[in-house]
C-alpha cells in the first residue's frame, strides 16, 4: 500500500511544478529597449567637396514584402545615420563640387520557413560643377537570420539584430571602396589632400641657382686669378695653379741643383683645396735623383804636418 501513495505524491508534484515552469518561460519579458545604432565612434571620412546630399531611392522604389520599417532601427534610417556620422564635406566651397550618397536598396523580407533576409545597396557619387559624375564608389551587404520558429520571427529583437549585422558589414565594405575608388577626393580634417606626394628640396638649392653670397664655390680651386683683381675670401686658400716663389740663390754654385720639372697642366685640377703637407700640390712625375756628394777634388784634406 505504501508505494502507491508515493507515486501519487510524485505525480502531484510534477503536475504542479511543470505548469509553473512553463508559465515562467511564457511570462519572460521580451526585449523592448534597443540602443540607437550610430557610428560617430568610427573614423570620419573627409571628402574634397563643397556639399553632401543624401538620396533615398528605397523610399521611391520600395521592395515588395519589406518589413524593415518595423525594426527599432529601420535599415534606410540607419544608413542615413551612418552617412551623417561618417561622411564630411571638407572641400573648398568655391569649387561647388557635390557628393551624392545614394541608398539604392534597404529592406528585410520574411521568407518561407521562418527565415529573415536583409539587403543594403548604396553608392557615393562625386559630381563636378556641371553636374557630371566624375567618380563613384559602391558597397553592398546581405544577411540571413534563422530565428527560433517557436517565437515571433518578425519580433523587434530579430529585426534589430539583422539590421545591426548588415550595418557592420556595410561600414567596412563602404570605407574600403571609398579609399580605393575615391582616393583623389580624400582630404584631412583641415582640407589638405591626403594623396599628395611629399615634395623634397635639396639643401644646397636648385642646380641652376647661383651660389649663396659668402659661400665658396665648388669650382673656386679651378679658377685662375688674374693680375690686378683681388677676390675676398673668408678662409685663406692657396691656388694650386698659382706661381711658387723662386728657389733661393744662396746655394753654392758648386752643388748641382736638380732641373725644375714643370708640373702637368692637370695638376691644378686634382685638388680644389690646399694640402697642409704639400701646399704646391703633389707631382706624380718621378723626380731625378739628386747628387748629395760634391764633385771629386772639391774638398781638401787637412795637412798631416803638425805645427808646434
Amino acid at each position: 500500500m505504501l508505494p502507491f501513495p508515493r507515486m501519487r505524491l510524485s505525480h502531484l508534484l510534477a503536475s504542479l511544478i511543470l505548469p509553473a515552469a512553463l508559465a515562467g518561460c511564457a511570462d519572460q519579458p521580451q526585449q523592448t529597449k534597443f540602443a540607437p545604432l550610430s557610428y560617430d565612434y568610427l573614423g570620419q571620412i573627409h571628402l574634397n567637396v563643397a556639399t553632401l546630399d543624401v538620396v533615398d531611392n528605397s523610399v521611391t522604389n520600395p521592395e515588395p514584402g519589406d518589413i524593415g520599417y518595423r525594426s527599432p532601427s529601420p535599415p534606410d534610417h540607419t544608413l542615413r545615420q551612418m552617412a551623417a556620422d561618417r561622411l564630411m564635406a571638407t572641400g573648398n566651397t568655391a569649387a561647388a563640387t557635390t557628393a551624392h550618397f545614394v541608398i539604392d536598396r534597404a529592406f528585410i523580407l520574411h521568407q518561407p520557413g521562418g527565415t529573415l533576409d536583409g539587403q543594403m545597396d548604396i553608392h557615393l557619387d562625386i559630381l563636378n560643377t556641371e553636374g557630371k559624375r566624375v567618380a563613384s564608389a559602391s558597397a553592398q551587404a546581405t544577411q540571413t537570420l534563422h530565428p527560433d520558429p517557436s517565437q515571433d520571427v518578425e519580433s523587434p529583437a530579430n529585426l534589430y539584430e539583422i539590421t545591426k549585422d548588415m550595418m557592420q558589414t556595410i561600414n567596412v565594405e563602404f570605407e574600403y571602396q571609398i579609399r580605393h575608388s575615391l582616393n583623389k577626393w580624400l582630404v584631412d580634417a583641415g582640407g589638405t589632400p591626403m594623396n599628395n606626394a611629399i615634395q623634397t628640396q635639396s639643401l644646397t638649392g636648385a642646380p641652376d641657382a647661383p651660389p649663396v653670397a659668402g659661400t665658396p664655390s665648388e669650382t673656386s680651386g679651378l679658377t685662375e686669378l688674374q693680375p690686378g683683381i683681388t677676390v675676398p675670401s673668408t678662409t685663406p686658400a692657396t691656388s694650386a695653379g698659382a706661381a711658387q716663389p723662386p728657389a733661393s740663390t744662396d746655394t753654392p754654385s758648386s752643388i748641382p741643383q736638380p732641373a725644375a720639372t714643370p708640373a702637368p697642366a692637370t695638376a691644378a685640377t686634382q685638388e680644389s683645396e690646399p694640402n697642409a703637407i704639400f701646399p704646391a700640390g703633389m707631382d706624380d712625375t718621378p723626380a731625378q735623383a739628386k747628387t748629395l756628394s760634391p764633385k771629386a777634388g772639391f774638398l781638401t784634406l787637412p795637412s798631416s804636418t803638425k805645427t808646434h
